[in-house]
C-alpha cells in the first residue's frame, strides 16, 4: 500500500508538545498522543497508590490511573493510508509482575497480546529491591516506547484500541495496575526504531550456523518463574539464554499467578491463543505450573485423541494437550515443556509425573529439572538458598548460574535434532 501522510503530521514526528521524552529525530513516524486518544471511565491505582479515576495527565502527557478491562481508542488520523509497524509508549510501572499488561485491537477485530517489557521506576511504592535496588530506576513517568504489532494496514478513521486487560499485581497495591499510555506511533512496515526507555534501535547480530538457537525465535509462556519475579530486574533464563546466543529472539509471554488451566483470558490456554497468528516460532517453551499445583486443579485424564476440540483445558491434562495441540495447529512449531527445580509442593511430583507421561503420547520436548539428581543434591544447601528466593522462584544469580547452563543445554540439544 501507498503511505499518505499530511505534512502535519510529519511534523508530529517531535513529541515535545505533548509532554513526554521527545523521540529520536530521523524517525518517519506518525505519533498518536494520548491528547488525542479517547479513555472508558473507570478508577485505577495512582502512584501514589491510591483509588484514583482514569485520567488524561497532561502535565506529564499519558492517560493514567487505567482500570482493569478499561479501554483507550486511537483514531487514525485524515491523510493517513498504508501498511504500518504499530508502537506504544508507556510509562514505566510500578510492579514486576507482568510481561503483558495489555492487548490490542484494530477496529474492534480479534484482540492480540505481545510483551511489553516494563520497567520498575525507583519511586514505585511496590518496588521489589530484595535482589538489588539498582534494577529499579527513574520514575513512574519515564517512557518507553514497544512494537505491538506488525504489518497492520490502516486508513483515515480506523482506530486501534489498547485494551487493559492483565496489568499487574503486587500484595503492597490497592489494586491492578498498568503502565501510563503516552502515544501510539505508526512507522512504515519494516522500518528501523528506536525503542525501549533509551530508545536504541536494537542491533542485528550475525547468525552462527554452527549454533542450533542462533536466529532462532522461542515463545516462552509461564508465569511468575518464566517472568523473574523475585530476580533483579525481572531477569529470568529467557532473558540469559537469550543472551548466550547471537540473534536468538526469545519473547517472554508472563504473567505471575497464573495456571495452566483455562480459568480465564489470562491463563496460559488464553494468553497463547491471544498471541499473534503471524508470529513465526521455531519453538515454544512453556512453564509448568506451580500455581496449577498448589491451588487444587484437577488433573484430568490424557485423551486418546489428538483433535484439538476434544481436550478439556479446565483439567491440567487437557490444558497441557490444548497447548501441544493449538501450538502445532496454528504455528507448525515444536513445544517444549519445563519443570521448576525439586520442591516439596503438593501435587507438583505428581503433575511432572504426568507431564512425562504426556511426552510420550505428543513427543515433545520435556526439560526436568525436578527429577535431575544433580539439582535436587544442592536442595536446601547453603547454595541452594543463594539461587533461590523460596522452593519455586530463583533469585537473578539462580538463574543465572544454576538454572540457565542446564536448560540451555538441553535446548541446544533439542533444536539440533
Amino acid at each position: 500500500m501507498r503511505i499518505v501522510v499530511l505534512l502535519a503530521l510529519v511534523l508530529m514526528i517531535c513529541l515535545g508538545s505533548t509532554g513526554f521524552a521527545e523521540a529520536p529525530q530521523g524517525e518517519n513516524l506518525i505519533v498518536i498522543p494520548a491528547a488525542d486518544a479517547t479513555f472508558t471511565e473507570g478508577k485505577g491505582v495512582s502512584i501514589e497508590n491510591k483509588k484514583a479515576a482514569t485520567a488524561y495527565d497532561a502535565e506529564h502527557g499519558m492517560i493514567v490511573n487505567l482500570a482493569k478491562d478499561g479501554e483507550i481508542v486511537f483514531t487514525v488520523p485524515e491523510g493517513v493510508e498504508g501498511t504500518f509497524d504499530l508502537y506504544l509508549t508507556v510509562s514505566k510501572m510500578m510492579v514486576q509482575f507482568t510481561s503483558q499488561p495489555f492487548s490490542f485491537s484494530v477496529n474492534g477485530e480479534e484482540p492480540w497480546s505481545v510483551p511489553i517489557d516494563c520497567q520498575v521506576s525507583a519511586d514505585s511504592p511496590a518496588k521489589y529491591d530484595q535482589d538489588g535496588a539498582e534494577y529499579n530506576t527513574g520514575t513512574i513517568y519515564d517512557t518507553g516506547r514497544f512494537e505491538v504489532a506488525e504489518g497492520v494496514a490502516l486508513k483515515a478513521g480506523d482506530t486501534v484500541k489498547v485494551l487493559a486487560t492483565y496489568g499487574g499485581k503486587g500484595p503492597k497495591l490497592k489494586g491492578m495496575v498498568f503502565p501510563g499510555v503516552a502515544a501510539l506511533s505508526l512507522a512504515p512496515a519494516g522500518e528501523a526504531v528506536a525503542v525501549g526507555y533509551d530508545y536504541v534501535i536494537p542491533e542485528k547480530a550475525e547468525i552462527d550456523p554452527k549454533d542450533p538457537l542462533s536466529g532462532k525465535t522461542i515463545l516462552w509462556i509461564g508465569s511468575s518463574v518464566t517472568y523473574g519475579a523475585q530476580s533483579g530486574g525481572h531477569y529470568s533464563m529467557v532473558d540469559a539464554i537469550r543472551d548466550l546466543h547471537p540473534a536468538l529472539t526469545c519473547e517472554k509471554y508472563a504473567i505471575s499467578a497464573t495456571t495452566l488451566v483455562n480459568t480465564g483470558a489470562d491463563s496460559y490456554v488464553g494468553r497463547l491463543k491471544r498471541i499473534p497468528k503471524s508470529k513465526k516460532p521455531d519453538l515454544i517453551v512453556v512453564q509448568l505450573s506451580t500455581n496449577d499445583a498448589t491451588t487444587d486443579k484437577p488433573f484430568g485424564a490424557i485423551s486418546e485423541s489428538m483433535n484439538l476440540a476434544d481436550f478439556d483445558d479446565s483439567t491440567i491434562a487437557g490444558a497441557i494437550e490444548t497447548i501441544i495441540a493449538y501450538a502445532k495447529e496454528t504455528f507448525n512449531c515444536p513445544v517444549c515443556f519445563y519443570s521448576g527445580s525439586y520442591c516439596k509442593k503438593a501435587n507438583y511430583a505428581e503433575m511432572v509425573q504426568l507431564l512425562l507421561d504426556i511426552q510420550k503420547k505428543w513427543d515433545i520436548g520435556v526439560i526436568d529439572m525436578f527429577n535431575n539428581p544433580e539439582m535436587t543434591a544442592i536442595y536446601d544447601s547453603e547454595l541452594y538458598h543463594k539461587y533461590m528466593y523460596d522452593e519455586v522462584h530463583p533469585f537473578r544469580v539462580g538463574y543465572v548460574e544454576w538454572w540457565t547452563p542446564y536448560m540451555d543445554a538441553c535446548l541446544t540439544e533439542y533444536m539440533s535434532r
